[in-house]
């Protein structure tokens, strides 16, 4: 069976957006499947050099794709996306975006957006599937606090075929402990990764 893959973006261990990335594997769990959660934060990542070699070098696939290689743990990361079920991600909310390390992650993506709008069958023809989001911010306000994060992951995310759904977003969320003092807010976290795995094929 083919499980989900979390990915918990924060570089705080032990704080809300880790919180929310259990709750949704208990969510998951609790509907039957199986799940990972990956911490971007426990991996070196290297910055995209915008060389364009992965522009060049269409006959290569996967890390090779990239001139960095296996110099990082880039592509340990890029691996799940071919294979999970479903795809979650919690993360925490950084001067109205993602958080550096997973920012710079993303950044390294430019490999897949290639293959993809060239036709190459070992990205274009991934199965097509559905991601999951929650995102937590310390700020209570701010109409366009969540936008610049969800337009990253949607195109992020579009080049392995994977469409995201609106997100699940908890305002004035900051001490490392104010997720954990609101039941509901736990409740629709589970919920989420219920329904993530349930409605997943």
């Amino acid at each position: 069976m083919k499980k989900a893959v979390i990915y918990a973006g924060s570089h705080r261990k032990g704080g809300n957006s880790d919180q929310a990335a259990n709750l949704l594997a208990r969510g998951v769990q609790e509907a039957g499947g199986q799940t990972d959660i990956i911490f971007i934060r426990d991996h070196a990542i290297m910055p995209c050099q915008a060389c364009g070699f992965c522009d060049k070098s269409i006959d290569h696939q996967g890390s090779q794709r990239c001139i960095l290689g296996e110099k990082d743990e880039a592509w340990t990361l890029f691996s799940p996306l071919f294979t999970a079920r479903t795809v979650l991600i919690a993360s925490p909310i950084y001067f109205y975006h993602l958080p550096s390390m997973f920012k710079t992650w993303i950044d390294r993506s430019q490999q897949f957006w290639t293959a993809k709008t060239t036709g190459e069958h070992w990205v274009a023809d991934l199965p097509k599937r559905t991601a999951h989001t929650v995102l937590v911010a310390g700020r209570p306000t701010g109409k366009k606090l969540f936008e610049g994060a969800h337009i990253t992951l949607r195109y992020f995310l579009h080049n392995f075929n994977i469409a995201l759904a609106d997100p699940l977003i908890f305002r004035g969320v900051d001490k490392h402990d104010d997720l954990s003092r609101q039941s509901d807010f736990e409740a629709r976290i589970i919920e989420l990764g219920h329904h993530a795995w349930t409605s997943s094929r």
